[in-house]
């Protein structure tokens, strides 16, 4: 069974979008997050977190200045909307 879900979250206040890349399983989940400029140019790609091979992102949210996703993993990442880099990690379990 093939989920669907939602594969671009526009930027507010911004011509750029995110583009979440589906896991090739077909079970609703995203393997990166890529922040693109309109001419398609990729401003930064996140990784689930390190040390699991399989690890994915189950949920993508954004909230002010920051994009929350959670992986599988069972951690809530906190990445910073303009340079994407991580801000806040915190382990959910």
């Amino acid at each position: 069974m093939m989920l669907s879900m939602l594969t671009i979250m526009p930027v507010p206040d911004s011509d750029d979008i995110l583009d979440l890349e589906p896991t090739k399983d077909g079970l609703g989940y995203v393997a990166s997050i890529t922040r693109r400029r309109k001419d398609g140019s990729v401003m930064w790609t996140a990784l689930p977190p390190g040390g699991v091979q399989h690890d994915v992102w189950t949920a993508v949210r954004l909230e002010g200045p920051s994009v929350i996703p959670n992986s599988w993993s069972c951690y809530l990442i906190r990445l910073d909307l303009e340079t994407g880099g991580e801000t806040a990690r915190t382990f959910t379990k």
